[in-house]
């Protein structure tokens, strides 16, 4: 094993040439892995200096809270440090959303949630608004806004924070000159990451997969796997747990109703809220809910999953094993769940999804619902 400090790109399928401190060197490999990660995504018409208009990357290295915040940007990252600025009140934080709800990729019951929670600890968010200029003006931030009606309207804050997405990093690896094959955003296309060039492989935010720390360490023992023999199967990506750090703390696995509905997609889907839950009770900590959607059609297979609320992530396991192995509800169902715990919350959605829960959603309208989506609509 050998370690080397300093910057690569590929010269050949097979040939590395290394920059360090003491020189240029070149390396053959029989077998790659590529793993260069992700930076986070810059705006050209921002001048961003990480110190007062900031990124993911510079906004950790603030020594002192400011007094007011804005952030661009409604996704799980600008809705995460909104959540750690506003709770330790001492920042007023902006949000500017160009939809008319904040995380916009998740199902408006969910996003609802969080967004009531954020207003409630003082956070201004812009909705529907488009940002027409952002910089920095006497050591602080000027923005200007544009709202749907056509006005424009001017703010000020003390640092922004700069969340629209991430890119990969490709740039001087030579990926281009030996013929990789990208995507339009610049990402490695691979089959269970094996690239377009055999003896080459790809692992994390490189690739055009799920961005996420697990997961790319999943590619990477995998990658590793398929070099030095054959895995198992392939990466199954359809069970990959996500966790949002939000208030309350959100967790999912599978789809969503926005992707159900996208793919075309029939589908049943139960939600059970927080405050049916006696363990939650017990906790004073009710607010939240479990969703889960499944096949419409007498297997019921398990499509996804959200959890919002006290222990979330803590709760999703068993309905992530269900997507990884294809199974239906019913299974679940027969399991003794601990009580009082927070997972009998998702025994009662898949009980109701059965027909055999105690708790009947047309009586308790408020706290439980039970819909079948078909055709492109929501039946009785």
């Amino acid at each position: 094993f050998r370690y080397i400090k300093g910057s690569a790109h590929l010269i050949s399928s097979s040939e590395i040439e290394l920059e360090t401190d003491s020189g240029t060197e070149k390396v053959n490999a029989e077998n790659i892995i590529i793993a260069t990660g992700s930076r986070p995504r810059k705006i050209p018409s921002i001048t961003i200096d990480e110190d007062i208009i900031m990124t993911s990357d510079g906004i950790s290295s603030l020594e002192e809270f400011p007094e007011t915040l804005v952030i661009l940007g409604a996704g799980v990252i600008g809705c995460e440090f909104a959540t750690i600025f506003s709770n330790f009140g001492k920042t007023k934080v902006h949000i500017i959303s160009k939809e008319d709800r904040i995380l916009p990729f998740e199902d408006p019951d969910l996003a609802k949630v969080i967004e009531a929670n954020l207003e409630a600890n003082g956070v201004l968010i812009h909705h529907e608004s488009k940002l027409d200029k952002m910089e920095i003006t006497n050591g602080g931030v000027e923005y200007v806004l544009e709202h749907p009606n056509g006005e424009k309207e001017v703010f000020h804050a003390e640092k922004a924070l700069v969340s629209v997405g991430r890119v990969p990093n490709i740039e001087n690896t030579g990926l281009h000159e030996i013929g990789m094959e990208l995507s339009e955003s610049g990402h490695i296309i691979d089959n269970d990451t094996q690239t377009s060039i055999s003896n080459i492989y790809a692992a994390g935010d490189i690739t055009a997969d799920i961005a996420l720390v697990n997961v790319g360490e999943l590619e990477g023992r995998h990658a590793v796997e398929k070099i030095y023999g054959k895995p198992k199967r392939s990466v199954i990506y359809e069970n990959i747990s996500t966790i949002m750090f939000l208030n309350p703390e959100v967790a999912g696995v599978g789809m969503n109703e926005q992707q159900a509905q996208k793919a075309e997609l029939d589908y049943r889907v139960a939600s059970y809220d927080f405050r049916c839950i006696p363990r939650a009770i017990a906790m004073r900590n009710t607010q939240g809910f479990f969703k889960i959607l499944v096949t419409d059609d007498d297997q019921m297979k398990v499509l996804g999953l959200r959890a919002v609320g006290e222990h979330a992530s803590s709760a999703i396991q068993a309905v992530a094993l269900l997507i990884a192995t294809n199974k239906g509800i019913e299974e679940l169902s027969e399991l003794i769940h601990p009580h009082p715990s927070i997972i009998e919350g998702i025994q009662e959605c898949i009980r109701m999804l059965l027909g055999k829960s105690i708790y009947k959603p047309y009586i308790f309208q408020e706290y439980l619902q039970y819909k079948r989506f078909r055709d492109g609509q929501y039946i009785d």
